[in-house]
Parts: structure tokens; C-alpha cells; sequence
């Protein structure tokens, strides 16, 4: 269903280094830091593992994005958030842990997904729609808002930003830790490819793997994995899902579940980006019918203040 390049680098690895010098590269440039986040949790599966990201609150990219938002100078961050993905999950957390607020830019429609829906339970964020042709004119919409408004953008999947990388890689290090040795193979969907190549420097002797569930895979974008396109819609979700011996999001990570379990050899990871059990129960809290979606072409006024609401005027307090 997607088309996947041939083309094996890795824009994340400097020019000049391999797997393993880059892993010294984000190892430096993360340095002393200290998260805040709890460690990831790692439990066996046969003579393979699974990385349980969804037991951390924000998912997996909650350890990739915490220092670039704990870092920034801006109070103001802002994302596109799609229909689908724990990117804004994860955003959302880091942003009420580092007193941040955050602006999210989504296409329109006539129902909010609950992904999207779930966001309005955190009251520190800000909901804007538009309506667009794809996804990228409304990136450089939001980058163009974050511009004029003191804002810090954040691109879409959290990528390339070094610091992402520097967090996943040290991610890795504390499972190494944990497990005592690297893992033989990395196993995961892939949309971005954000994580895949992140996984690949954090672990430079383990064979990467992935199934792109998103969007067409570009050049630079995987580095080394051997990529397996699924067959199904993005946002149509697994029936996999239902079965699975934890609790998973069934557009995203349960694709590539039974690809590991087929092929994974023993010492394979398994990484389980996040649930859609902490989505529900975001969503619980939420009017969803009275939230308004919707928008006509060319109406940009959700760039001038949240019209979010059918009933009411919902501004975060002090927001631009």
C-alpha cells in the first residue's frame, strides 16, 4: 500500500560516522541530564522482549521529545496533530511537566478523532482546525503561527531535532542496562521514521525491522531496516489489536505484531509505541459532541483565536 525507498541511510547518523560513532555523538550531546520520566519498562516474551511504552506516560515519545520541551525558552509550543498518533499525547505531558502550553493546528472534519478528541482533556492545551488539502501546508501554517507569536514549532513526528534522537538513544541504554545486553532485532511500525532510526543508533548491532503503516518511506528516512509495507488504510485498525497479550493502539502498533512474532528471532525487541486505553480515558473526560471541527475552505480564523467549542469560547488562560 505505501512505497518504500530503496535508498539505506540514515539522516539522523552525521556524515562520516557509522552506527556506533553516532551512538557516542547523542550519548555526548545528551549528557548529565536528568529525566523525569520513569524508566522504560521491558517485559519478556518467550525468548524475545516488548518494550512497554504504553505503561509510560505520553508513550514512547515522551523519552525522545522531554528535553527538547524542558529545554526551550518559549512558554508557547505548537504541532500539527493528525487523526491518529501519540506524538500530541506525548506533547501534551511533557508541556504540563515543564509548565508549558501548547497550541495544536488540526485538519478539519466533521467529527474530531478521538486521538485528537482525548487532547481536549488537558487543560494547558489549545485546539485550532483547518481546513487543508495535506498535511504538510498545514505544517508550514503552524510554522508560520509559531513565528509570529513567539511560539516554539515542532515538527511533525518530533523530527529532526537532535536532541529526540539523543533521548531515544538513552532510552536504549537504560533497556540495555536492564536486560544486559543489546537486543538481536528491533521491531516496530514506522511512520516518520523518527524512531526506527533513533533505535538504530541506540542499538548499532541489532537488526532494525518495521512495517510503514502511515505514508510513502523516503530517502534518509530508515536507514538500515528492511521495511514491510502493510496492507491496510492507516487509520483502519488491526484486527490483531483485540488479541494481543497487552494493551495496544490498533492503527499503529499492531501491524507489526505479527510480523515479530512470524519472524522475530530470540533476543528481538518489540516496541509497543503506546495504547489506546490512555486515549479512552482522556476521552471519557471530553464532550466530543460539542466540540466543532469542522471548517470551509480559506477560513483561517482558528488562526486568530479557538473556536473549538459549539457552546462556548474555550481559550487556555494567558495563552497568545
Amino acid at each position: 500500500m505505501f512505497s518504500v525507498t530503496e535508498d539505506k541511510g540514515n539522516k539522523d547518523i552525521p556524515m562520516g560516522m557509522d552506527r556506533h560513532d553516532a551512538k557516542k555523538y547523542y550519548e555526548e550531546m545528551w549528557g548529565t541530564f536528568e529525566s523525569k520520566i520513569a524508566d522504560p519498562v521491558v517485559e519478556p516474551y518467550g525468548d524475545k522482549y516488548i518494550l512497554r511504552a504504553d505503561l509510560a506516560p505520553g508513550g514512547l515519545k515522551a523519552f525522545g521529545g522531554e528535553r527538547v520541551i524542558a529545554s526551550t525558552p518559549h512558554k508557547v509550543l505548537t504541532y500539527c496533530a493528525p487523526r491518529q498518533g501519540h506524538a500530541m499525547d506525548a506533547i501534551s505531558m511533557l508541556a504540563e511537566m515543564y509548565d508549558k502550553k501548547v497550541v495544536f493546528f488540526c485538519p478539519s472534519s466533521k467529527r474530531v478523532s478521538d486521538h485528537q478528541g482525548a487532547l481536549f482533556a488537558y487543560p494547558h492545551v489549545d485546539m485550532r482546525f483547518v481546513r487543508i488539502a495535506a498535511m504538510p501546508v498545514l505544517n508550514q501554517y503552524a510554522k508560520k503561527w509559531a513565528a509570529e507569536n513567539d511560539a516554539q514549532y515542532l515538527p511533525f513526528g518530533l523530527s529532526g531535532n537532535e536532541m529526540v534522537t539523543a533521548g531515544l538513544v538513552n532510552m536504549c541504554n537504560k533497556i540495555t542496562k536492564q536486560l544486559g545486553k543489546e537486543p538481536t532485532e528491533i521491531w516496530c511500525a514506522v511512520s516518520t521514521g523518527t524512531m526506527i532510526r533513533a533505535l538504530q543508533i541506540g542499538w548499532p548491532d541489532a537488526k532494525p525491522y518495521g512495517v510503514a503503516v502511515a505514508r510513502n518511506i523516503h530517502k534518509g528516512e530508515i536507514g538500515d531496516a528492511e521495511v514491510i509495507t502493510a496492507t491496510m488504510p492507516f487509520l483502519k485498525p488491526h484486527p490483531t489489536a483485540k488479541t494481543m497479550p497487552f494493551p495496544s493502539t490498533a492503527a499503529y502498533d499492531a501491524k507489526a505484531w505479527d510480523e515479530f512474532v512470524k519472524r522475530g528471532k530470540p533476543g528481538a525487541i518489540f516496541i509497543n509505541v503506546g495504547a489506546d486505553e490512555h486515549i479512552n480515558r482522556n476521552l471519557s473526560k471530553v464532550d466530543i459532541d460539542n466540540i466543532n471541527s469542522y471548517r470551509e475552505w480559506h477560513d483561517m480564523g482558528d488562526f486568530k483565536e479557538n473556536r473549538a467549542f459549539k457552546n462556548s469560547v474555550h481559550t487556555v488562560s494567558n495563552m497568545v
